[in-house]
């Protein structure tokens, strides 16, 4: 498995879950600037369930020392998104993403066929 072709897939997909959830943010309050949705990303209480997920992404980018193996990186990512585990919270919210965003399931595809 390649690492760095795993990672671009992550990113993507962590791409096409930041647009889903900006798009319902936006249909409920109103267009809101980059910065804005930065920071309205970073609440725990309302983005917390996307913490698992961008946890797996920087541990792509821990020191050598520190990183995991890239087979125990796959392993992680696996267990994190294929499939999605409805009794978590980042599972739970990652579902009903992909039941109305056709984006998020074809950056879910292309992750899984690498998995």
């Amino acid at each position: 498995m390649d690492p760095d072709a795993l990672r671009s897939a992550l990113l993507a997909l962590h791409k096409a879950l930041l647009a889903a959830e900006r798009q319902s943010l936006e249909r409920l309050h109103g267009p809101v600037s980059n910065a804005e949705y930065l920071q309205i990303v970073q609440d725990p209480l309302r983005y917390g369930w996307l913490k698992p997920f961008t946890e797996l992404i920087l541990a792509f980018d821990d020191d050598e020392e520190e990183r995991a193996s890239p087979g125990e990186l796959a392993d992680r990512s696996r267990e994190l998104l294929a499939p999605p585990k409805q009794a978590t919270p980042f599972g739970r919210r990652y579902l009903s993403l992909m039941q109305r965003e056709p984006a998020l399931v074809m950056a879910h595809s292309t992750l899984v066929k690498l998995l």
